[in-house]
């Protein structure tokens, strides 16, 4: 996929990962303080998450008391497991849980299999994971770049990627076909909601997403390209940069009726500081009081999954 150009998908800029950090940095502060939103072309993930999102379908088709064996603990701190459809409502006013069924791995679930089966933590999940943090790592440094920070290095190096004191979850997400005599009215495969930390890179393998639009104040189709991978800003990271880098609401809607018999996979990694980062704006101004990464993030995960 090496030669891929491309402008925009959909709502979204299109930026080509072979360009120099130089033209990079540029462009990501463009897309990340405007949109909130980037389609990122030739980085390595594509391919690896097409393969392995293709294995871990099957986790999904597994009876229900097979899949309730790794069922998300009832604890706030506990970000791994099976989540099963209704347990999650990422729009705290949205009729209706989302529609949809995650399983979220992190350092913690690695050859633990109580935690994780194999087709789940695999060597494929890790090699993914592995280019996950790489790309999450570069743009960190590039908006580091872009931000003029004294040094550009500075949030890279509050997410330790390889430690387990790193929350970063990489997760795999199942839309079933939908069973119209089951929605609720106004019930979404995905809420609108805007993400937690501080990067999110979502792959999937079909369209469906959609952006919000600040320049038309509705939400807009994202477009969708296979090779792109999706990056946006999360909550921390707008508020670490003093609302410079934009954390921008989307959602997944249900399916036009031709396409309701057909399900949706996506493989996303939610970039997470150390649980003992301290938050504090980047420029100094302290338009926001500091904020432990763990305290801060914990409120938001209570407020989003059923315990």
């Amino acid at each position: 996929m090496s030669d891929l150009k491309y402008e925009r998908s959909g709502h979204v800029p299109v930026i080509d990962m072979n360009k120099s950090d130089e033209e990079l940095s540029v462009e990501f502060y463009e897309a990340l303080t405007t949109v909130g939103f980037a389609c990122i072309c030739n980085s390595g993930i594509w391919e690896l998450a097409k393969d392995y999102g293709r294995k871990a379908n099957s986790f999904f088709h597994l009876p229900y008391e097979e899949k309730k064996k790794y069922s998300k603990p009832n604890s706030y701190d506990c970000h791994y497991g099976w989540l099963a459809n209704g347990r999650v409502q990422l729009e705290e006013t949205a009729p209706a849980p989302d529609y949809k069924e995650v399983f979220h791995t992190n350092r913690i679930t690695e050859g633990d299999r109580t935690l994780a089966p194999p087709i789940i933590d695999s060597e494929e999940s890790r090699k993914l994971r592995a280019k996950f943090e790489e790309q999450a790592s570069r743009i960190l440094y590039l908006l580091g770049v872009a931000m003029k920070l004294k040094d550009p290095y500075q949030m890279v190096k509050a997410h330790s990627f390889t430690e387990k004191k790193n929350p970063s979850n990489q997760s795999v997400v199942w839309y079933p076909p939908v069973d119209k005599s089951l929605l609720v009215p106004g019930q979404l495969r995905c809420g609108e909601h805007s993400d937690f930390g501080s990067l999110t890179l979502l792959y999937s393998d079909a369209p469906g997403l959609q952006v919000m639009s600040r320049e038309l104040g509705e939400y807009v189709d994202a477009g969708f390209i296979e090779g792109g991978i999706y990056v946006n800003i999360g909550d921390m990271l707008q508020m670490w940069s003093g609302d410079v880098l934009i954390a921008n609401k989307h959602r997944v809607l249900i399916p036009e009726e031709q396409y309701l018999n057909q399900d949706r996979m996506s493989v996303i990694f939610f970039a997470q500081p150390d649980n003992d980062a301290v938050i504090e704006t980047l420029d100094g101004s302290g338009k926001y009081p500091p904020v432990i990464a763990d305290q801060w993030l914990t409120g938001r995960f209570l407020a989003t999954y059923d315990q």
